[in-house]
């Protein structure tokens, strides 16, 4: 982390008037290639040391520690810890926007949370039952979730609107990099033992140093930073809908792609099975390629799609088309009988998603309340749109596979299509942006 800024530095008038203009003048720091690259990378740091126990190593540990009941345990490890991530987001985002620290806004929350997330990979690593799992992964989320909200809201503070198509882009590749690239760190360290664990945690904590001691902040006048007593902190989580349509409309819009992401993500393995007739040990290999597939797919749709959103100053467009593409994908899939067909429709879907989330961030922030005071808070609330159709769609999915007997995979996926179809609906609603 860079030393403090000395006690005759100029502070922020007003955390009313922040904005990246004002940030650039008072810190002297502009977002060139150099900010952009050493920001995305911190944003894959904090990713792969969250996603590779996320959708890898996590269940690894839980099966050493109860092979009987691994999945029963592993569903209640991740459905605790996602409620505490959906909290935490949106609640470190309003401490951030609040700190008055001599270090900035966002790199205490970003470096500490991060630290503290490492640190509770290791008790999961060495964890000696499920409980110690359980909080352990409670921890992780919590901290992570921190590090994340206040590494996401340096979009709003810095980042210039002509540029932020392109800084989008990039941050919406940043997860499926970082999925990718845990699961090859798994190759590379093995599948027990706490280096599965403290490998990544270590390549998090890298990155974000480096970016911290790169990024400049001017702290915050504790008069100018809005005071809030703890019983006010609930209130202060919720964004009024009414009062707000524009941000109403594009968490709509990112819950109901979300959904539809969800439901094709939660059961590919059980359509390759089930309805294709694929054994587990084949499904994995197919599943394999196609995820690599999709990680292509989400990093060029998301890079092309953030830069020409630059270039012609528009986002609502990029958004509908996504998700039409994704429904399209999603019918494919829904009337495939092959692994080709599989194969295909993820495609057509993993370049809708890329698109999305290319645009997704620059659209939000245009339309985000209070963007220069309570820009972590509503980003992270935002991010809720993320989390919770993970926990929705498997209660909803039995509603469709059901339909004229059970196993209807038709049903299922074509109803994710229509989901990603209402997403599309929901942009159209939004006034405030392009």
């Amino acid at each position: 982390m860079s030393a403090p800024a000395p006690h005759d530095a100029p502070a922020a008038p007003d955390s009313r008037e922040a904005g990246p203009e004002l940030s650039a003048r008072l810190t002297g720091q502009r977002v060139g290639g150099g900010f952009t690259a050493l920001y995305i990378l911190a944003m894959i740091g904090v990713w792969i040391a969250l996603l590779t126990p996320a959708s890898v190593t996590l269940s690894l540990r839980i099966a050493d520690l109860d092979p009987g009941n691994k999945a029963s345990s592993l569903a209640l490890v991740a459905g605790v810890g996602a409620i505490f991530a959906m909290v935490s987001n949106p609640l470190f985002g309003h401490f951030s926007d609040r700190c008055t620290s001599r270090f900035g806004r966002r790199r205490p929350f970003i470096v500490i949370g991060t630290v503290v997330g490492g640190a509770s990979l290791f008790v999961i690593g060495t964890a000696p039952s499920i409980p110690v799992v359980l909080v352990g992964w409670c921890l992780t989320q919590t901290a992570m979730n921190a590090a994340m909200a206040a590494l996401i809201a340096v979009l709003p503070d810095r980042v210039p609107e002509g540029r932020r198509g392109t800084v989008s882009g990039l941050m919406g590749m940043t997860n499926q990099v970082a999925t990718v690239g845990g699961t090859f760190l798994v190759t590379a360290t093995g599948t027990h033992g706490l280096s599965m664990f403290v490998v990544p945690a270590g390549i998090g904590l890298v990155l974000v140093a480096v970016f911290a001691v790169y990024l400049k902040e001017v702290p915050q006048r504790k008069e100018a930073a809005r005071s809030m007593s703890w019983l006010e902190i609930p209130r202060g989580l919720w964004i009024n809908p009414l009062r707000h349509r524009d941000f109403a409309w594009a968490f709509v819009s990112r819950f109901l792609v979300w959904t539809g992401k969800a439901l094709l993500l939660t059961y590919k393995t059980y359509f390759l099975m089930d309805h294709l007739g694929y054994t587990s040990y084949e499904a994995a290999s197919i599943l394999s390629w196609s995820m690599l597939v999709l990680a292509v797919g989400v990093v060029l749709g998301s890079n092309v799609s953030g830069w020409l959103s630059d270039k012609l100053q528009r986002r609502k467009i990029f958004i509908a088309v996504a998700s039409l593409l994704f429904s399209t994908g999603m019918v494919v899939i829904a009337r495939s009988s092959t692994v080709t067909g599989f194969v295909a429709g993820v495609a057509v879907a993993s370049i809708g998603q890329g698109i999305y989330v290319g645009v997704d961030f620059a659209l939000v922030v245009s339309v985000l309340p209070d963007s220069e005071t309570d820009a972590a808070k509503g980003m992270g609330l935002f991010n809720i749109a993320n989390a919770l159709p993970q926990s929705i769609a498997p209660a909803i999915a039995p509603l469709f596979l059901t339909i004229g007997g059970g196993e209807n995979y038709a049903a299922l996926y074509l109803s994710a299509g229509g989901f990603a179809l209402l997403g599309a609906l929901a942009v159209g609603f939004i006034r405030a942006a392009r």
